[in-house]
C-alpha cells in the first residue's frame, strides 16, 4: 500500500473539476483504494508509507480513442485533402509494416512517446498485416499502458501491396484475437478494424460484425470525415440511406463500436449511432489538418451521442491528447463565430479533459474502472508539474487556470510519471 500526497485534479462530469488541493490517493498496487483530502486519509490509513509529491498534481490518465501507430512517422504531410493524402503519404508507409523488424521498432517509438505525453489507453489501428499487429501488441504488452488494437482491414480499392484476401483477412483477425482480446490481466483487447466502407467489401464488413459478436471484441472504423468520401460512399452503397446506414446494413454497429470523425451526420444518422450504443471519436487537429470540417460536437452531446476524443495520428500532428483537447476548444470557438448559437457554445478545458479521461471510458465501456481518481477504479493516472507551462512558474493557482495552461502551453516535461494499473509505465515519482 502507498498513499500519495498532492493536489488531485479530475474531471467525473462534463462541465465541472473536482480540485483537492491537499489530496491524497491511496493505492494498493493496481486499484485505488481510497481518495480525498490528505488529512483526512492520512488517520484512516495510519502506518502506511507516504510520498508527498507536492507541489505536483495527479490527474487521470489520458485516453486517446482514435491512433494509426503505422503513420505516426508520416505526420505533418500538409497540402492534401483525406483522399489523395492516404494515396500519397500514407499507403506507402503503411506497405513498410510487411518487415516486421520495421513494424517493431515503430511500434517501440509510438507506444513510448504516447506514454511520455500521458496516454495511459489507446485505441490503435495497425497495418493489414498480422505479423506487424502482433508484434505492436508484444510491445504495449511490455511498455505496460492499456490498449485497444486491431490489423487494419481492407480487401478491395487499395494498393496492391494493401489489399488483402477477405478469408484470410477475417481469419488473421480471429486468430490475434484469440491470442490478444483480454490479454495481459486485462489490459490489452481487440478491434476489428474495418478501414471504412469504400476500402472493405460487403463480406468483410458482415465479417467483422459476426466476429465482433462471437468474441465480445470492439469494431472501429471512420464515418462521415469528407465530403469527396461521402460521395464515394453513396456511388458504392446506392442502397443505404446514409454512410452509418451502411455499417448497420452490415452489423457493424454495436456497443463496442468507435466511430472516429463524425462530421457530417444527418439525424437519422445520429439516432442509429444512439440506438446501437456506438460511439463517436472527435479528432479536431486531423479534421482541421485535412480540411474535413468542424464537428457540431456541442449539439452532438447535447444529443446524448457518447463522444471521445483521438488524436489520429498521422493526419493529427501529434501523439499529445492536451494538444487535442486544446484543438477540441480552439475549433469550437471557430465554429461558435460563425453560428453565434447556444447549441455551438465553445468547449471549455474542464469539459474537454472530461472527454479525454472519463468520456473516453465510458465510450469504451470502462467507465467503471478508468478516467477518474475515485475510489475502485484502476490506478491508471499522472503525475504533472503544473509550473512547467507555466511562463510565472507558480506551483498553486485556480485549477481553472492550471488546467488552461497545460492544454495550451503542453510540454512532455510536464508529465513526471506515468502509472497503469498501479505500474510505472514512464518516468519516476518526483
Amino acid at each position: 500500500m502507498l498513499l500519495l500526497r498532492a493536489h488531485l485534479l479530475d474531471a467525473p462530469s462534463f462541465g465541472s473539476l473536482r480540485s483537492i488541493p491537499d489530496g491524497g490517493l491511496l493505492l494498493d498496487g493496481v486499484s485505488i483504494v481510497d481518495a480525498g483530502r490528505f488529512e483526512e486519509l492520512a488517520p484512516r490509513h495510519a502506518g502506511i508509507e507516504v510520498r508527498d509529491l507536492r507541489p505536483h498534481w495527479i490527474l487521470p490518465g489520458l485516453i486517446d480513442l482514435h491512433v494509426h501507430l503505422p503513420q505516426y512517422e508520416s505526420v505533418a504531410m500538409d497540402g492534401l485533402e483525406l483522399l489523395p493524402w492516404l494515396e500519397t503519404h500514407i499507403f506507402p508507409g503503411e506497405a513498410r509494416f510487411a518487415d516486421t523488424a520495421v513494424a517493431r521498432a515503430a511500434a517501440e517509438r509510438f507506444f513510448g512517446d504516447a506514454l511520455a505525453w500521458g496516454t495511459t489507453t489507446a485505441v490503435v489501428y495497425s497495418t493489414i498485416h498480422a505479423e506487424a499487429t502482433d508484434a505492436a501488441f508484444q510491445v504495449a504488452e511490455a511498455r505496460g499502458l492499456r490498449c485497444v488494437m486491431g490489423k487494419m482491414m481492407m480487401d478491395r480499392h487499395a494498393p496492391a501491396a494493401l489489399q488483402e484476401d477477405t478469408e484470410t483477412s477475417l481469419r488473421q483477425s480471429e486468430a490475434l484475437i484469440q491470442r490478444w482480446h483480454g490479454a495481459a490481466e486485462g489490459r490489452l483487447h481487440y478491434a476489428l478494424a474495418p478501414r471504412f466502407a469504400p476500402m472493405c467489401s460487403p463480406a468483410l464488413m458482415r465479417g467483422a460484425g459476426a466476429l465482433s459478436e462471437k468474441h465480445g471484441a470492439f469494431i472501429q472504423t471512420h464515418l462521415s470525415e469528407n465530403r469527396e468520401e461521402l460521395a464515394w460512399v453513396a456511388s458504392l452503397f446506392p442502397e443505404a440511406s446514409s454512410y452509418t446506414d451502411v455499417y448497420a446494413r452490415h452489423g457493424m454497429l454495436n456497443g463496442r463500436t468507435l466511430l472516429g470523425h463524425g462530421i457530417h451526420l444527418d439525424a437519422p444518422e445520429r439516432a442509429a449511432i444512439r440506438a446501437a450504443g456506438a460511439a463517436l471519436v472527435h479528432c479536431p487537429t486531423s479534421n482541421a489538418f485535412l480540411a474535413s470540417g468542424i464537428m457540431p460536437l456541442r449539439r452532438w452531446l447535447e444529443e446524448g451521442l457518447p463522444v471521445g476524443l483521438g488524436t489520429d495520428v498521422g493526419a493529427g500532428t501529434t501523439l499529445s491528447m492536451w494538444h487535442e483537447m486544446a484543438m477540441a476548444c480552439t475549433v469550437s470557438k471557430l465554429r461558435w463565430a460563425d453560428t453565434r448559437g447556444a447549441a455551438d457554445r465553445p468547449l471549455k478545458p474542464a469539459e474537454a479533459l472530461h472527454l479525454a479521461t472519463a468520456g473516453g471510458a465510458k465510450a469504451l465501456g470502462f467507465k467503471d474502472h478508468s478516467g477518474t481518481l475515485d475510489p475502485g477504479r484502476l490506478a491508471d493516472f499522472l503525475v504533472v508539474d503544473a509550473r512547467q507551462p507555466d511562463p510565472g512558474q507558480r506551483a498553486e493557482d485556480e485549477p481553472e487556470r492550471i488546467l488552461s495552461r497545460l492544454l495550451y502551453r503542453a510540454q512532455p516535461a510536464m508529465v513526471k510519471a506515468v502509472f497503469v494499473d498501479g505500474r510505472l509505465c514512464h518516468g519516476t515519482l518526483p
